[in-house]
């Protein structure tokens, strides 16, 4: 996917929660009013996935969803994804191994 359509899939993602009974269940008008963001850039946005990363913030804010933003990056100290599988494949590969023979005389 290109990155417009990434901001498109992620623009009516947003709306489809916004509009939801189960999610947000509000109106692009009770939306704009609740983040302070125009209707105008909100109207963009959930058309184009054109927005502000402040924009976007005050949204994902006012919807309570803020806290998967975040959850988007790992933590720095965290290992990488790569050195997660790497070790999950070395214990699958260790727990393979055979038990030594017994001496039996």
């Amino acid at each position: 996917m290109t990155n417009e359509e990434v901001a498109v899939k992620f623009a009516e993602t947003l709306k489809a929660w916004r509009v939801s009974p189960n999610g947000a269940a509000m109106t692009q008008a009770d939306l704009a009013h609740k983040s302070g963001i125009g209707l105008t850039p909100l109207k963009r946005f959930e058309k184009t996935g054109a927005i502000t990363l402040r924009n976007l913030i005050a949204i994902l804010r006012s919807m309570d969803l803020l806290d998967g933003l975040l959850a988007v990056v790992p933590d720095a100290d965290s290992p990488s994804p790569l050195d997660v599988l790497a070790e999950a494949q070395k214990k699958a590969k260790q727990g393979r191994q055979r038990a030594p023979r017994s001496n039996r005389s």
